[in-house]
């Protein structure tokens, strides 16, 4: 027996199975590149919301030291710390805890990769001398830094704090007052 060829019918189904394996594999890629967009946006989103929940825990911050009674506490934490009363101790204690808190919030992030470690050092960096740049919140790092051993907070911040200025906030506040003046703004 001679053997037929392909049928006409053979070769349309042929040639069907094919466009449809073909329309099967471009589904797939599109899929894929959808999936790939749409990951890449949810890193996006969550990389706003760190930067966002960061923001608002620094200003949180700031409202909380712009209060008359914190206020006080906290030029007297760099002016005279000698003076300081029990209370004000806690005062200024509660937002160097809170930078704290923030600080590793960025390396917890950072842990989970969702930060790089270069942002979390600029970021502490970045935010060390307006808060820890007094003889005292210096002097209460070193002591409150005993309970962070063997972590990166200890690794990153540990040496950032020990080379900042012990006067940074006296001279900072102090060049402030003298652009007031300049300005013919009155200060207290």
């Amino acid at each position: 027996p001679l053997e037929q060829g392909p049928t006409m019918e053979n070769q349309q189904q042929g040639r069907l199975h094919g466009w449809l394996a073909l329309l099967a594999n471009l589904g797939v890629v599109i899929g894929l590149v959808v999936l790939i967009v749409e990951i890449h946006q949810n890193a996006e989103l969550t990389r706003l919301e760190i930067d966002t929940g960061k923001n608002e825990l620094l200003a949180s911050i700031e409202f909380s030291l712009a209060e008359p009674v914190q206020t006080v506490a906290w030029i007297k934490s760099y002016r005279n710390p000698e003076a300081m009363t029990e209370t004000e101790i806690r005062q200024v204690e509660s937002h160097l805890v809170a930078m704290l808190l923030q600080w590793d919030y960025m390396l917890q992030m950072e842990s989970r990769g969702l930060v790089d470690a270069e942002e979390v050092r600029n970021h502490i960096a970045n935010s060390s001398g307006p808060y820890f740049g007094s003889r005292f919140a210096k002097a209460w790092f070193e002591r409150e830094m005993a309970h962070w051993q063997g972590t990166r907070m200890l690794e990153i911040a540990g040496p950032i704090i020990a080379d900042l200025n012990p006067d940074y906030l006296r001279e900072n506040y102090s060049s402030l007052l003298e652009i007031a003046a300049k300005a013919g703004v009155e200060s207290d």
